[in-house]
């Protein structure tokens, strides 16, 4: 969707440490969606609560490409009704984003992170009939994991997408896309990551035109609730106390040059 929604500044107190770190590493996981090719011009969107930042959470502003996402021109938007809380009174947001995000965010309190993507293989999954299919160690991990969500824009299309995210982090768009959240903004970059190498190997091994064999109920099950315990594990997605993989992301965006840490930091 291409409609815009302009408002002006507000006016905020002095920034947050929260908020400055969201920033920071909500600006690390637009560079690192660049980085891997994971984006759609300047569509598509990553939202992050602010913690104990009630009713706020933090968005791309449109009609930017990711590669030019920094921690200062990230736009703080009203949760309830799309507001334009601190930025450039200028900016622009795109209202799909809101009315992809802000309901989820606002639904699901332990979510602060929330990735809508359309990438050429999770496009392709997203309109296979199967879904997303555990066939490798990566799917397998989603295994009774992933909600789906009809295609469709206006009408209930808010209330049906929270619906299908009731007891889901990963939520398949119908010939669409996909959106991902987590607890953290690595939880989700990690998650992303995961279910784009699922997506990449389903779309091959169907290309292939070769038989198929997938893994007995009984492993497909042992490896969902491994994957569940290797995502609470210390030092995983959602230990708040710092992720490997996040901070292996970020060593890989500083030897690359590419600043995401914004002006004073």
């Amino acid at each position: 969707m291409t409609s815009l929604v302009s408002r002006p500044d507000t006016g905020v107190a002095a920034m947050t440490e929260a908020e400055r770190r969201t920033r920071q590493d909500l600006a690390a996981m637009y560079r690192l969606v660049d980085h891997h090719g994971w984006t759609d011009l300047i569509y598509n969107h990553i939202s992050a609560k602010i913690p104990g930042e009630a009713g706020a959470y933090l968005v791309n502003p449109y009609g930017l490409l990711y590669d030019e996402v920094t921690p200062e021109n990230l736009v703080k938007v009203s949760l309830s009704d799309g507001a334009i809380l601190a930025h450039d009174p200028t900016a622009l947001t795109n209202v799909a984003a809101h009315d992809l995000h802000a309901p989820v965010l606002a639904a699901r309190g332990d979510l602060q992170c929330l990735a809508h993507v359309h990438t050429p293989a999770i496009m392709a999954v997203s309109a296979m009939a199967s879904g997303l299919l555990p066939l490798t160690q990566t799917s397998m991990g989603f295994t009774g994991r992933v909600g789906y969500h009809d295609y469709g824009f206006g009408g209930d299309a808010c209330e049906r997408l929270v619906r299908d995210f009731e007891g889901f982090d990963t939520v398949i768009l119908r010939n669409h896309g996909v959106m991902i959240a987590g607890r953290t903004i690595a939880e989700t970059y990690v998650q992303l990551h995961n279910f784009q190498m699922a997506c990449e190997a389903q779309v091959m091994l169907m290309a292939a035109g070769s038989d198929i064999a997938p893994p007995p109920q009984a492993i497909m099950d042992g490896q969902a609730k491994g994957f569940g315990q290797w995502l609470d594990r210390p030092g995983g997605p959602r230990d708040p106390a710092g992720c490997l993989e996040w901070q292996a992301a970020l060593r890989l965006l500083a030897r690359k040059g590419i600043d995401f840490h914004g002006r004073g930091a």
